[in-house]
């Protein structure tokens, strides 16, 4: 979470600048996700320190992060399709187990508040910060309309 959080304020544009391009990041930070994977026994056995682990097995799961760095389009409201949104932080509640194609996954959702659903106050029961993990921000999403990498 540290590492998107750092990239996102590298390359977010001021909201009062003139340009909305995202600033470039510098070549010297390495460019990793949206999709981790946890290190592997292999992995942690060749760092120096590392405790003596003899598993008998082991389901370790990729964690997706669903972060506006990752993924600019979702910046819209799921219930009135407005593009006056906030980020507000990652989701209090973690991360989510999600289905993915070929195995099990976690994602970790991103909360989104609307200003307009806030400001309107007739959001019929929906309220106007939803996380990006939440089945409520997905539910009117087509699944061709889904962004991807």
């Amino acid at each position: 979470m540290e590492y998107v959080n750092y990239l996102y304020h590298q390359t977010k544009v001021h909201g009062n600048s003139k340009d909305m391009q995202p600033k470039p990041l510098s070549k010297d930070i390495p460019l990793l996700g949206p999709r981790f994977i946890p290190p592997s026994y292999l992995h942690i056995q060749r760092r120096p320190a590392a405790p003596v682990i003899e598993p008998e097995s082991a389901y370790l799961k990729p964690l997706n992060v669903v972060h506006p760095f990752y993924y600019p389009r979702l910046a819209c409201c799921p219930q009135c399709k407005s593009n006056t949104v906030l980020w507000e932080g990652w989701t209090t509640a973690g991360s989510r187990d999600v289905h993915g194609i070929s195995e099990e996954e976690m994602a970790l959702g991103f909360q989104l508040r609307c200003k307009d659903c806030k400001a309107s106050g007739t959001t019929k029961g929906h309220k106007f910060c939803v996380a990006t993990s939440n089945l409520v921000f997905w539910v009117n999403w087509e699944h061709w309309e889904i962004p991807s990498l």
